[in-house]
């Protein structure tokens, strides 16, 4: 059952280890606003005896503009683990999208947590592709972020090793040094289900001696890995998702009465923007 209730705005903590956006949106902030009665509750994990905003942060913001004292929030008992793992998923289903960077960083946070997943099963709790898991993964492992365990846990809640974890039809690893150098049983046929159980995989040995992953909210504050670079089925893909981003803002509650508002300029300004993009991927197309 969940704990609804009104908290005051002052009793809250804003994490930052907990809001993954580069930035708040001042569209969005004034958005929920004008549309605060039909707003859901924000979620709120008590750790610790402290109310810490985990989910909501916009819905934060707009409570802030319109002076209020209290907001609802569904408040759920839990740890800063607890906390870092709602965070890393939740924004990948709804609200405001988050943006390449934040949605890496989201990557980041939950394999921190969870560097025993297999990248079908992260790929699939965070809605993302096995690539971009593969290629945070390396990036972590090669900054010593996180050990490079022989042993994954798959969707099933088994536990394989690296050579029972099936290999997609058409899936391209990252380029660059793989992460074992050891050939890849996978790339053989084998199947998950034929593999034996991994009992005791062994954490990888860092400078400091064996990994440690007690402290999440260090963890989660950790400087970021340098990503590999894109490849250009990936920029398209995140192209087309910020074309449809756009789109999907203009059809928002709202939206043509505010735009109908606006100043000729900054409708001016978006238009031509529009009308510059068409005529590229019309020239694109021909070439």
């Amino acid at each position: 059952m969940m704990n609804i209730r009104d908290l005051p705005l002052d009793e809250l903590v804003l994490d930052p280890s907990l809001n993954l956006r580069d930035r708040l949106d001042d569209f969005t902030v004034e958005r929920y606003a004008d549309s605060w009665e039909r707003m859901p509750p924000i979620t709120v994990y008590e750790v610790d005896g402290q109310f810490l905003v985990a989910d909501g942060f916009h819905r934060h913001a707009a409570a802030v503009l319109l002076g209020r004292r209290t907001i609802r929030a569904e408040v759920v008992e839990g740890s800063m683990t607890d906390a870092l793992d709602f965070v890393s998923s939740v924004n990948l289903f709804h609200g405001l999208p988050l943006t390449r960077a934040e949605r890496r960083r989201a990557v980041e946070v939950k394999m921190r947590i969870h560097h025993d997943w297999s990248d079908r099963r992260m790929a699939e709790e965070l809605g993302v592709s096995r690539e971009l898991v593969a290629k945070t993964r390396r990036n972590l492992i090669e900054g010593k972020q996180i050990p490079n365990n022989p042993g994954r846990i798959g969707a099933d809640g088994k536990t394989y090793s690296s050579a029972g974890l099936p290999k997609d039809q058409g899936e391209r690893l990252p380029k660059g040094k793989p992460i074992a150098q050891q050939e890849d049983p996978r790339d053989r046929g084998q199947r998950e289900s034929d593999a034996p159980p991994w009992e005791e995989p062994t954490p990888a040995k860092g400078a400091a001696g064996q990994f440690d992953t007690g402290d999440a909210k260090k963890a989660a504050l950790a400087e970021p890995v340098t990503p590999a670079a894109p490849t250009i089925d990936e920029l398209l893909q995140l192209m087309a998702k910020q074309v449809m981003e756009v789109i999907n803002w203009t059809q928002a509650d709202g939206f043509t009465e505010a735009y109908r508002a606006a100043s000729g300029n900054a409708r001016g300004l978006f238009q031509a923007s529009v009308i510059k993009l068409a005529a590229r991927a019309d020239q694109l197309r021909k070439m």
